[in-house]
């Protein structure tokens, strides 16, 4: 599986974003023009009575039935901002959609690359394992004719088992990274074996771009600036509650004759209007304005908080990413060496020239190497991705 079927299987599979998606609906279904319609209702009541006269026994009952109709023609446009409130949240919801799907993709490559960075260790220390075992087969030949100390053997014999234990700990922790991988995709989580791919780098990132797509596309601040659309959207709305309101009713009224329910006799449609002026709600309204005014202005300052804190870790992780190249470079550098290094100690080992404890401080050299080469590769990959996902271009 390359890179983009693991992304693509965990957009599909993964429980929190379909737990985010399934949020997203709900936004949906609350936008809707049920604040612009009115109102139908049937009410009904009944007055029964029951008598009974030697064996006979006697009904009668009224009922009285009413259709009500109401209808909020004006409200101070308060309405409206409800309404534009509701698409304003669907916009919000749709907008943790987008950040959960990019987190869900900044993980899953993450989780992706350990895997790439534990398989190459995997095989580094299975390469050490079997110059290890070829240094014991020697030794212990060298042993039986008696031209190597048992000192040696032994020690040879010791390293191998070292390096066999290294092994067993890097396969295991190959095995979580696979665990951790498969989790993010709902995949079973003893599935390994599946990723096969080689490390690659975007060209170097451009500082000053990142910042300004930052700005611009960031989904944590975009949500922010919803915010603050919200906060406004508040105010208008507690403004509203100065302006009049007007309703329109009707009532048809109709009831039952007695003892039957087949005949009906019907009186006059009740029409008419509501007309509610506000005067004086002891100061409520205008306490409410002011606080909803303190809230908007707290958002735009929330606002501008979070923006210099996401330039903020920009900066910080952008120096990280610089240095993370530089040191992969060196680390580039040195494995070519650490790998000549290996090669010629052990030609000179296999012809006696090189003591065994002189060749293990080589075998080490060359591991360490590749533990670092590995984790600045990992590190570049990382702190990539979370520049792409900061500035908001991780879609």
């Amino acid at each position: 599986m390359t890179l983009s079927d693991c992304v693509s299987k965990a957009i599909e599979t993964n429980y929190g974003l379909k737990i985010t998606q399934n949020e997203q609906e709900i936004s949906k279904y609350n936008v809707n023009y049920s604040v612009f319609l009115p109102k139908l209702s049937l009410d009904g009541t009944s007055n029964s009575k029951f008598s009974k006269e030697g064996s006979i026994r006697h009904y009668s009952g009224d009922w009285d039935i009413f259709a009500n109709f109401s209808w909020r023609l004006f409200d101070g446009a308060s309405m409206f901002f409800t309404y534009k409130k509701s698409k304003e949240l669907l916009e919000i919801s749709e907008l943790n959609t987008l950040m959960e799907v990019e987190q869900l993709i900044a993980n899953v490559t993450s989780a992706y690359y350990n895997v790439w960075v534990q398989t190459k260790l995997v095989e580094a220390a299975e390469n050490i394992v079997q110059i290890s075992i070829e240094r014991y087969t020697a030794a212990l030949a060298k042993h039986g004719i008696g031209s190597l100390s048992g000192l040696e053997m032994r020690q040879s014999k010791i390293d191998l088992n070292a390096d066999s234990s290294m092994l067993m700990q890097q396969q295991q922790l190959l095995t979580n990274a696979y665990i951790q991988l498969n989790t993010l995709m709902n995949n079973d989580l003893l599935q390994t074996n599946y990723v096969n791919d080689t490390l690659v780098l975007l060209p170097m990132l451009n500082r000053e771009e990142i910042n300004q797509n930052a700005v611009k596309n960031n989904t944590t601040l975009l949500i922010a600036q919803k915010g603050i659309k919200l906060s406004e959207l508040d105010v208008k709305n507690r403004l509203s509650a100065f302006f009049p309101t007007l309703d329109f009713n009707t009532i048809y009224p109709f009831a039952s004759s007695n003892n039957t329910f087949s005949a009906w006799n019907f009186t006059s449609l009740a029409i008419g209007f509501t007309v509610r002026v506000p005067l004086f709600n002891r100061m409520e309204n205008y306490r409410q304005i002011q606080t909803a005014k303190l809230a908007r202005t707290n958002a735009e300052l929330s606002y501008k908080e979070l923006e210099l804190k996401i330039l903020s870790s920009l900066a910080e992780l952008y120096n990280i990413y610089q240095n993370n190249l530089l040191l992969l470079e060196f680390e580039n550098q040195n494995i070519e060496i650490a790998k000549e290094s290996l090669e010629a100690a052990i030609d000179k080992y296999r012809i006696g020239s090189l003591s065994g404890l002189e060749f293990r401080e080589f075998q080490r050299s060359y591991i360490e190497v590749v533990k670092r080469l590995m984790n600045s590769s990992y590190q570049v990959k990382v702190s990539e991705t979370g520049l792409l996902l900061m500035s908001g271009n991780l879609k």
